[in-house]
Order: structure tokens, then sequence, then C-alpha cells
């Protein structure tokens, strides 16, 4: 089981906390996680954002990030 702890998207001083809908999306579901505006909007238009997640994957803490644009995305478990 996988407990996400924190999700944040956007550029240094520029980022919303996506962790509820983050939640909410793998709650439903979802394991790729790419970073676009659909999360919490545009938190720095013209700049490239990026999208971070925190979680706890039995006992040990992992991230991921993934920057806008980029096709890999975060795979959670």
């Amino acid at each position: 089981m996988v407990a996400i702890t924190f999700a944040g998207y956007g550029v240094w001083e520029k980022t919303k906390d996506a962790t509820s809908e983050i939640k909410k999306a793998y709650a439903g579901g979802q394991r790729k996680f790419l970073a676009t505006n659909d999360w919490v909007g545009d938190p720095a238009a013209g700049e490239r954002k990026y999208l971070y997640i925190v979680w706890d994957g039995g006992g040990f803490t992992t991230s991921g990030v993934v920057g806008e644009n980029d096709d890999r995305g975060v795979d959670l478990p």
C-alpha cells in the first residue's frame, strides 16, 4: 500500500500543493503521473513546471519528479 504524503506542481517559489488531486487520482486507479496544468492550474505561466510526489511505500520514503512535457511520468506502485 502506498501512502502519498506530498505532491507539488510548479517551479521554485511558484509551486502549488497538488497532494489532494494526486491522492484522488491514485485512489481512482491512476499510477502514472505527468506534469500538466490539469492538476492545479498554471502556477508559473511561461516557465517549465515540475510535478514532484513523495510517498511512503512500505516503511520507506520515496520521491519522484517529472518535468512539464516529459512523457516518462512518475510511476507509483
